[in-house]
């Protein structure tokens, strides 16, 4: 298969990994999420009546992770194209995108767990709700530090036709600082900065998926590009 055709369809990746993965999220019936502040029986009984649509939900979740993968791996080929780009940027690029699959996978399987019997206790559902959402919702240093590492990478190409224009530096730095505010997710159970919060789950959603669309449409740009040049 010619390698841009590749570089493109791993790019589409992105879009199908974040829809995916919001699919899940809405199958589970957690959209909008379920608050922290809900008492144990208000949560078991929402288990109860989104069983199926909970364990499909976690299904999504899971396989969305596995379209992650893709994504991070065209990026970095093309951060590659970047003269005198130092290895470390790449590799970080690389090492925090695969730590960052892990928390596509881990809650979803959390998810399934807590939805698995539903003779479970409703204390131990309550429990494995709160896990799920807070290892679904608290694990931004990853995607975090990923973004930082594009934009200064993004930011050091000096080329006349950069591989991406100096505004996905700018996009990427935004991105990361709209995760920033889930670090205080521990400390609050409603509020702002509770995981169904504005702070916690609306802005770092939104920048989540407004990055894998910008980012997506930007790569194939870029591969196009790099394909005209090449004459291929």
């Amino acid at each position: 298969m010619n390698p841009y055709t590749v570089q493109k369809l791993f790019s589409w990746s992105g879009i199908v990994c974040v829809l995916l993965f919001f699919a899940g999220i809405v199958s589970g019936g957690f959209f909008p999420p379920l608050s922290p502040a809900l008492t144990q029986d208000e949560v078991y009984q929402h288990y109860q009546t989104h069983h199926y649509g909970i364990l499909g939900g976690g299904v999504l979740i899971l396989i969305s992770g596995m379209f992650y993968a893709p994504l991070v791996g065209v990026i970095s080929a093309q951060l590659r194209r970047i003269p005198q780009l130092t290895p470390a940027l790449i590799y970080g690029q690389v090492s925090a995108g695969t730590a960052g699959i892990t928390f596509f996978l881990v809650p979803a399987v959390l998810f399934i767990v807590t939805a698995y019997r539903t003779d479970r206790s409703a204390e131990l559902v309550y429990l494995m709700n709160d896990l799920s959402w807070i290892m679904l919702v608290i694990p931004w240093p990853t995607f975090f530090m990923q973004n930082v590492i594009i934009g200064i990478a993004t930011l050091s190409d000096q080329q006349t036709e950069p591989v991406f224009p100096r505004w996905v530096a700018y996009f990427n730095f935004w991105v990361a600082l709209g995760f920033v505010p889930g670090g205080l997710l521990p400390f609050f159970t409603q509020g702002l900065f509770a995981w169904s919060g504005i702070f916690v789950f609306w802005l770092a959603g939104t920048v989540f998926f407004v990055w894998f669309i910008v980012m997506a449409v930007m790569l194939i740009k870029a591969i196009s590009r790099q394909q005209r040049l090449a004459g291929a």
